[in-house]
């Protein structure tokens, strides 16, 4: 991650904010009125990353918030980018379990149905 940008939206009834942010392969921070998005494969590395270490995302976000801040980009306040980036990472990963929950709901029906005699 090499930059932040500022990204307006043309927001309406029929085109929410999150809805076209995710469009552009952004998760936003929160479902309504997201003031800040993080591209969904830096969710992926970090869901994977905190599988395989133990997960610290203050730490995480301390570290991304001064390496960015080196580059000229800074937040609001210190804090500011973890807790948009916490809530942005908790609701990500909940969508993940419940898709994959899905699919394997998915999977097991067919598995079911396959076992069922056409002729019966």
């Amino acid at each position: 991650m090499e930059w932040i940008e500022d990204v307006v939206l043309d927001v309406c009834e029929c085109r929410s904010a999150p809805v076209q942010l995710v469009q552009c392969g952004f998760f936003p921070c929160a479902p309504v009125w997201p003031t800040l998005a993080v591209s969904l494969d830096m969710l992926e590395f970090v869901s994977e990353l905190f599988h395989h270490i133990a997960p610290n995302e203050r730490g995480w976000a301390a570290t991304l918030t001064k390496y960015l801040k080196t580059r000229g980009y800074c937040f609001a306040t210190g804090d500011s980018f973890h807790r948009h980036f916490a809530n942005a990472l908790a609701h990500y990963q909940q969508l993940v379990e419940l898709i994959d929950a899905e699919v394997e709901k998915l999977v097991d029906h067919s598995r079911g149905q396959s076992h069922v005699s056409p002729h019966s």
